[in-house]
């Protein structure tokens, strides 16, 4: 985006903007707007979700222990004072403390700038160095992944529950994890403590048709935590029937299996990745941008969370590097410091705000703690060790205190509760999300989008006819069953520029934006013709700036002027074997086929003719009206050079045919057109 076009933008201007609404964010907001209320300073805050997630609980989520939304907090509610913006952060310039967001299609993008600005972006998962992860394996870093993981275990047990194979039951309740850390370890125990706490409903299902699987690099699961709790961890997952792989990674995903570096195939259809978490691509992006220095593509910042260099930005959590105490490391990323960092970061830059000096962040992590399945956990707390069920207490008790909230601390201990009593819930709940290609009908004068408005599709006519017309009216393009519309917009600004009309009744399907997007982006030669297309959706402006490369002499010339009338054409009774003959000495793109009156009836490309002969048995008797026909646009004889050059336009085309009375008089290109006057002789195509 140019500095011209991102001037243009609504401007927003606050003292501090944080973008990023993770523990980092939200309790740097909070300890920001603590230590300057009363004043005048306005704080902001942007996230791409209006609230935040307590992720070490959702692993408890996909159990079926805790409901989805006791574990997500309203940022509005947990930052009071503060003004809240959810939204897609576009760009980040750290020199001029800007940020571009985008809040939806009818907002657009606004402009943010300020005088402190706060990185708390936190990280992103990276599956894309194993084959197939990204594809085929599910994720769990928001509450919408615990949900869509414990519906996909329960409907692989009403699945199972009709298959008659055991053989093929015990594949499809084969649930496979990847990743020994914390996530990883609980998620597991999770899903086996699900699945035996639910088996016994489902009739067609035994107790040795389901297994949970779990792969870590290492030789000891929790590797953060003392080789002893890792050990004891392993012991209490293989005991509760769980299968450990231990120092092997996964080479490869399919949709039934993984291979394991070793070899080793495991058949399975569900795959839960913890692993590969990468630094956030906006941070990356913004650093590179500004030459601002980065570990691993996290920013780096000092110990009072300050990023040398570029006065007035600061940055916390897993997006930042910053360095240990001890200067040889740097802090782990984790939610406990995170939430920490947080908290001093808001404090340091109410401190600078005031014209004070900032103070380095000082922590040391208190312990770590795991649930490993079956009311049973580990724990390092200030040293000494836990583990078993008194552990699993320490760790719910611990968790519930740091669940930010009254509200979701009281609902979060009565569903504790309520489950040590009853069994868990086994409703499937699958959301009926939109299929991203739809179908539509029309009638005769519906309009399916006005100019101005937000593009969210890209179209394809099934039958019928659309009109594509300027707010005048003026018809810019006539599309029927096979053309499609809608690129112009999406490869743009994503906004119509034409009216779009249904001339009689039409069957449409479309496909969504970002599905669109997604094609584009995976193929170049796709992306190359859709942005050829897009041509054909000019303005009345932009036609008419194109009219200047026609020479004013050729204004008031028509088709019949400037057309060429040495004509390369096919008669359509002509043999196919004589045509091949043909197209040797004759080498054009696009021949014109002609009647025994000389009436353009046709046209014959020559490389779907050559495809076509590869597919069939060419014999003598067949003629070239077996080929497929190609698309073509002709011109009457008497249309002005200006109108000729337009319709090609509209049309996507480069050459047209010109007729009289329905008969072929001859060809014109837009070279023709624009080339030098008398220069109409060429020995071959130009399209």
């Amino acid at each position: 985006m140019t500095t011209a076009t991102i001037d243009k933008l609504p401007l927003r201007e606050l003292d501090v903007l944080i973008v990023g609404g993770g523990f980092a964010g939200v309790y740097a907001a909070r300890a920001l707007q603590k230590s300057t209320r009363g004043t005048s300073i306005r704080i902001g805050m942007i996230s791409d979700e209006n609230h935040m997630v307590f992720q070490p609980m959702l692993p408890e989520v996909v159990g079926g222990s805790l409901s989805p939304r006791h574990v997500v907090n309203p940022i509005r509610m947990l930052t009071k004072g503060v003004e809240v913006f959810r939204g897609k952060v576009q760009e980040i310039d750290l020199t001029a403390k800007t940020v571009i967001l985008r809040a939806g299609a009818f907002t657009g993008e606004i402009r943010f700038t300020c005088k402190q600005l706060v990185l708390a972006l936190g990280a992103q998962v990276d599956t894309s160095r194993i084959p197939g992860m990204a594809e085929h394996a599910l994720l769990l870093q928001n509450v919408g992944d615990a949900m869509k993981l414990r519906a996909q275990i329960i409907a692989r047990m009403e699945e199972a529950n009709l298959e008659i194979q055991k053989q093929k039951r015990q594949k499809l309740l084969n649930f496979l994890v990847v990743g020994g850390g914390y996530s990883g370890v609980e998620t597991a125990g999770q899903i086996l403590d699900l699945l035996r706490s639910v088996c016994k409903y489902y009739s067609q299902v035994d107790s040795d048709d389901y297994s949970v699987s779990l792969v870590h690099s290492r030789d000891h699961l929790l590797p953060t935590l003392h080789e002893k709790l890792g050990a004891y961890t392993g012991e209490v997952l293989e005991k509760n029937g769980m299968k450990l792989w231990l120092g092997q990674r996964v080479k490869s995903v399919t949709a039934g299996q993984v291979t394991l570096d070793n070899g080793t195939q495991i058949q399975v259809n569900t795959v839960v990745c913890t692993v590969g978490n990468a630094p956030h691509a906006l941070v990356r992006r913004c650093c590179e941008q500004a030459s601002c220095e980065a570990v691993g593509g996290r920013v780096l910042v000092n110990r009072c969370l300050q990023v040398p260099a570029f006065p007035g930005v600061w940055a916390a959590g897993d997006c930042a590097a910053i360095p240990a105490e001890n200067g040889e490391a740097f802090d782990p990323p984790n939610a406990q410091f995170a939430y920490r960092q947080g908290l001093q970061m808001g404090k340091n830059i109410s401190a600078v705000l005031k014209g004070k000096a900032p103070a380095p962040f000082t922590f040391s992590s208190l312990g770590e703690l795991a649930v490993v399945g079956h009311r049973k956990a580990v724990a390092q707390i200030l040293g000494r060790e836990f583990s078993g069920f008194i552990a699993w207490v320490m760790w719910r008790t611990i968790y519930l205190s740091k669940l930010p909230g009254i509200e979701k601390k009281v609902r979060v201990a009565l569903e504790w509760t309520i489950e040590l009593f009853f069994p868990r819930d086994i409703t499937l709940l699958t959301p009926q999300y939109t299929s991203p290609l739809r179908e539509m009908y029309l009638t005769a004068g519906d309009v399916l989008f006005h100019a101005g408005e937000p593009a969210f599709s890209f179209y394809m006519v099934k039958e019928g006819q659309m009109e594509i017309q300027d707010n005048t009216g003026k018809i810019i393009k006539r599309l029927r069953p096979g053309q499609h519309f809608g690129e112009r917009a999406l490869l743009a600004d994503k906004t119509w520029r034409f009216n779009a009309v249904a001339a009689e009744d039409t069957h449409l399907v479309s496909l969504g934006a970002h599905v669109f997007d997604t094609l584009i982006y995976a193929s170049g030669e796709l992306g190359a013709l859709l942005r050829g297309t897009a041509k054909a959706y000019e303005t009345v402006e932009g036609v008419e700036s194109l009219h200047a490369n026609i020479p004013a002499e050729r204004h008031h010339l028509h088709a019949g002027d400037v057309m060429q009338r040495e004509l390369h054409s096919l008669s359509e009774d002509m043999p196919a074997v004589d045509a091949m003959h043909y197209f040797q000495r004759h080498r054009h793109t696009l021949y014109p086929v002609v009647n025994r009156e000389g009436q353009l009836v046709s046209a014959l490309r020559r490389s779907a003719f050559y495809d076509w002969i590869k597919a069939h048995q060419l014999l003598d008797s067949d003629t070239i009206t077996l080929a497929p026909c190609s698309p073509y646009i002709t011109v009457p004889v008497d249309l002005k050079v200006p109108q000729i050059l337009e319709k090609l336009i509209r049309e996507g085309q480069t050459r047209a045919f010109v007729v009289e009375d329905s008969k072929l008089r001859g060809v014109l290109t837009m070279m023709d057109l624009i080339g030098p006057q008398g220069n109409l002789s060429r020995g071959d195509d130009d399209a």
